[in-house]
Order: structure tokens, then sequence, then C-alpha cells
């Protein structure tokens, strides 16, 4: 009998933590305060979630929750670390004054207030870079594996993906559409929330022999999961609470950001919500050779999430 997907998702969160603490000791030595500031935001909780989806587009079906041997897998748990390093930069820059202003992040003080705004900065600058040295240290019989990978998490992170979503968001931010907004709001998201995400699938699936069969579908899958990911985190900012988010609740409408509520309305955006749910669990079908337990339940996961 196959796992539950509560059960993969406790499971491969436990794998990843698991390598992350033992591997991170090296990575972040010897203490500066540089480290320390690192290491503050990356164990600042945090679901994981897309190391996981890093995990879960590369491990077979019966493979999680399992205990499976870190040091045989070694190259899929440095994407997945790769991948946090990116997202946990991506935060520490997000809170920045400059940026979204924020004090709180995942319940505890963002990195600007724990140190400063200085190592802030550098902090995200050290995590972004060493990303792609984790990449450059995969082990794979597949010549270009390295090469693919490093392009996948560049062009979902940098210039093509987040960055330019997160610039997107300032520029409407400060100067509002005045048409063709729908078209600007799913630019933004596509970009600024599903790009990682939708990398995050990708590098899991690249490093696996059958990778060019399931490229396809697993992104078609994971762009939904972006979009559905987003529309939830709009609809969060709107109805969460600090307690429950870790982060201060209701900035997106004083900042005058573009989001669903904002642009739909709330019952629209919840209906759209549950259109992407919809949508996602009917990809599953054409996944081939991954865990449909886990594929399955992971739109449903997310849409009910309160933070």
């Amino acid at each position: 009998m196959l796992p539950s997907f509560s059960e993969i998702l406790k499971t491969s969160k436990q794998l990843f933590d698991s390598f992350f603490e033992s591997y991170t000791k090296e990575l972040f030595s010897p203490t500066t305060r540089i480290t320390e500031a690192c290491l503050y935001s990356l164990r600042a909780g945090g679901k994981r979630i897309r190391p996981i989806f890093v995990l879960n587009s590369f491990f077979n079906p019966d493979h999680l929750p399992a205990e499976t041997n870190l040091k045989d897998h070694k190259s899929v748990y440095l994407a997945a670390l790769a991948v946090e390093c990116i997202h946990t930069y991506s935060l520490i820059h997000d809170d920045l004054p400059a940026m979204d202003n924020d004090d709180t992040r995942r319940g505890l003080p963002t990195c600007h207030i724990q140190f400063d705004e200085a190592t802030a900065i550098l902090a995200g600058d050290t995590l972004n870079s060493i990303s792609f040295y984790l990449l450059s240290l995969i082990e794979s019989t597949d010549p270009i594996a390295i090469r693919d990978s490093i392009q996948i998490l560049h062009k979902g992170a940098g210039i093509q993906g987040m960055i330019l979503g997160q610039m997107e968001d300032i520029e409407e931010e400060k100067n509002p559409s005045s048409q063709n907004k729908e078209s600007k709001l799913t630019s933004i998201h596509e970009k600024k929330t599903g790009a990682l995400i939708e990398a995050s699938f990708l590098l899991g699936n690249r490093l696996r022999p059958d990778w060019k069969e399931r490229e396809a579908v697993i992104s078609s899958y994971a762009k939904e999961i972006g979009l559905l990911f987003q529309i939830t985190d709009d609809i969060l900012d709107v109805e969460g609470n600090l307690e429950d988010l870790g982060k201060t609740p209701g900035k997106d409408a004083k900042a005058g950001k573009l989001t669903y509520p904002g642009l739909y309305g709330m019952e629209t955006a919840k209906r759209f919500k549950n259109e992407s749910v919809e949508k996602a669990i009917s990809l599953v079908a054409d996944l081939p050779s991954l865990n449909n337990e886990f594929f399955l339940g992971l739109p449903k996961y997310i849409a009910e999430r309160k933070n």
C-alpha cells in the first residue's frame, strides 16, 4: 500500500531537514556574523515546500516515505537545498525597507531587524551565490545534467523569472496599469511566484534518467501549482492573521499591489482558486511514473493552507 499524501509530506520534510542540518554545518563554517544571518533565515521555520517539490519530482512512488539513503541520492538533496537557499534569499530581500518593509517573517523578526540592513543584504547575496555552487556539486552520469540544472534555476529565479516578476510588481505598485490589468497580474505572478515553483519541480525531474518524457507535463502541472499558490497567498493576505501567516497581513492592499481579490473581488478569486485545484488534479493522469498520492493531494493542501 502506497503512503498517503500527509505521510509523504511529513517524511519528505524530515529527509530534507536531516540533510539540511548535516550539510549546512560544513557549508556555513566557520561561524561569522554573515553565516549566522544566513542560518537564522534558513532555520526560521517554513514548510520546506519547494525542496519537497524537488524530492517528489525525483523519487519513484515506492521510495517515499522510507529511510531513503541520503548518500545514495545526495545530488537531489543538493538541488533541493539550492532551491531553499534561493527562496530564502528572496524573502530576506523582499522584507527589506526598500522592498516590502516587513518586520516579521515566519513568526520571527525579519533578517534586517534581527541583525541589520547591510547584513541582511549580504546574507541574501550569500544564499543566492551558494545555490549555484550547490548545483555545481551534482554528480550524474549525464554530462549535461549540471549545466541544465543551473539553467533551470537561473530561469526560475533570475531576470526571466522571479526577479523580473518582482520588478514588474514594484513598477505596478508605483505606476498602476490603466489597462490590461488581468494580463499584468498573470505576468507578475507567473514570474514572481510561479517560476521558482516550476523550477523546483523541473530540477528534481532533470536528475532522473527518464526526465525528457516527463518534462512537458510536469511543467504544465507546476505552472498550475504556482498559480494556485499565488491566488491562495493573495486571499490569505486579506483573510489571514499574523499568528497563522507569520507575517503582517493586509500589506498588499495598503501598498496598492495588484492581487486577485483586489482585481476580481474575493468571491471570484476563490472561484479561480477552486478551478485551479481541479485543473491541477486533472493533469495528474498524464504524469508518468510519479507518486499520484502526492501530486493529487498537493493542490488541495495548497488551497486549504493557512500560512
